[in-house]
């Protein structure tokens, strides 16, 4: 994930609808927050129009024309840009793609921290230290997810299912107990009252189960605090106990198999990468 704020001159981009690099920006999404001037990005599918100050969340690959304007008696725009990977928002695609190409006004609630936030981070970048990046990330991915399933739960266009609330509900409640050793299929039927073959059966229609959830989003907090500086003299099987994984040689193996490397040499690997 990054964090830039960009000043420059009027722009026009325009690309085909089905230009040769769109694969390589599939799953790269861009957050745009314009501080002078208005910005203006047409997709497919759809054209957007944020003011100054709003949010809009916009896949890289979709976008086949964006205009940058400044005020009158300018010549210079100001924005702040974050561009991150869509597997690092740990949102279902269908909730991520129903606010993309669309404003998100930022003069209150959940948008308002986040553009304050985007907007402290890329103006006072100075004062933070190397290892502040980390924590800083968690802080904003989390603040983005929040921001679009506030969005996609109140736009009046998307009218949630009883069964897709019920889903959200059930996700929201295994990230606050992650680091609970008791989360289990059973624990989260008995505390939404409904039976546990019905919440396996909910979450096998998106194409997952509920212990691979949960496993996953274990792996990715365990991940965070194997990149974080501040954390490096902590073990690693302290890091795995943490968040609930027992067995050293089962959390090595499934870290392996999510991220391609070893708990020992991912970290080593985010030293390695740190800013100096």
């Amino acid at each position: 994930m990054t964090v830039k704020r960009k000043s420059f001159a009027p722009l026009r981009l325009l690309r085909p609808a089905q230009h040769p690099d769109a694969d390589d920006y599939a799953d790269h999404y861009q957050l745009i927050v314009p501080l002078v001037g208005s910005a203006q990005l047409i997709s497919a599918d759809n054209r957007a129009i944020p003011r100054v100050g709003d949010v809009l969340l916009h896949n890289m690959a979709r976008v086949v024309a964006a205009c940058f304007h400044p005020p009158e008696g300018s010549d210079v725009v100001d924005t702040v840009m974050v561009a991150f990977p869509r597997p690092l928002i740990s949102l279902p695609v269908e909730h991520l793609d129903s606010v993309l190409g669309t404003t998100i006004p930022a003069d209150q609630g959940i948008a308002a921290l986040l553009s304050k936030f985007v907007l402290d981070l890329a103006s006072g970048h100075d004062s933070y230290h190397p290892s502040d990046g980390p924590r800083l990330g968690m802080v904003l991915t989390d603040l983005i997810a929040a921001t679009l399933l506030h969005t996609a739960e109140t736009d009046p266009v998307i009218v949630p299912s009883n069964r897709d609330a019920l889903v959200l509900r059930i996700k929201a409640f295994i990230q606050e107990h992650l680091r609970d050793p008791h989360l289990s299929p059973r624990m989260l039927a008995i505390e939404h009252h409904i039976s546990t073959s019905y919440l396996h059966r909910i979450f096998q229609e998106q194409n997952a189960t509920v212990s691979s959830y949960i496993r996953s989003l274990r792996l990715e907090r365990a991940r965070r605090d194997l990149a974080d500086p501040a954390l490096r003299a902590v073990p690693i099987h302290s890091i795995a106990a943490k968040w609930c994984f027992s067995a050293s040689s089962a959390f090595s193996h499934a870290f392996r198999r999510a991220y391609g490397l070893s708990p020992k040499d991912f970290r080593q690997e985010a030293a390695h990468h740190a800013p100096r």
